[in-house]
């Protein structure tokens, strides 16, 4: 998560640093509602079938009520078109916690209010610079706490999604 671009005063140079190639992938999972982020985890992996259903058991389903719709998170969670959100198991964890699941037309970012929350937790974990997991997860915890409800509330309704009554 190092920056891309700087600025510095004319005729002055901008120094920074970027991770060594012996870095670790650190994969975030998560979902965000109408009251902001919930459902969160993070693991020194990349998403496989087996990662994703643990986190739909462990952390996403315990954060769901009966009758939420999963697109995204909180009244609407959402899952993208990864292969692993695909397998029938997903359904029927979703199904069993009283959802509905719905999937998205193919890789449709301007439908996911959670590719926008994505880029602002993002764009913070740049400027905040961690260099090692212990700081990733610690800077972690500060770009969750920039995600409101307010913000939630504006990507979904950006992305089409009516407010519920």
């Amino acid at each position: 998560m190092t920056r891309r671009r700087a600025r510095s005063k004319k005729g002055s140079r901008v120094f920074g640093s970027v991770p060594s190639s012996n870095y670790k992938q650190v994969t975030l999972l998560g979902a965000v509602g109408l009251t902001g982020l919930m459902a969160m985890m993070t693991i020194e992996a990349s998403t496989c079938t087996d990662v994703f259903l643990a986190f739909i058991k462990q952390v996403l389903l315990p954060e769901l009520s009966p009758g939420q719709v999963v697109v995204g998170a909180g009244r609407r969670p959402r899952l993208d078109n990864l292969q692993a959100h695909k397998v029938p198991r997903v359904r029927v964890l979703i199904e069993s916690a009283g959802c509905q699941l719905m999937y998205l037309p193919r890789y449709s970012p301007e439908f996911s209010p959670i590719e926008p929350c994505w880029s602002k937790l993002k764009a913070r974990l740049r400027a905040l610079g961690a260099r090692t997991v212990e700081a990733l997860d610690a800077s972690l915890l500060d770009a969750m706490s920039t995600v409101t409800a307010q913000d939630a509330r504006g990507w979904f309704g950006h992305c089409g999604y009516s407010k519920p009554l």
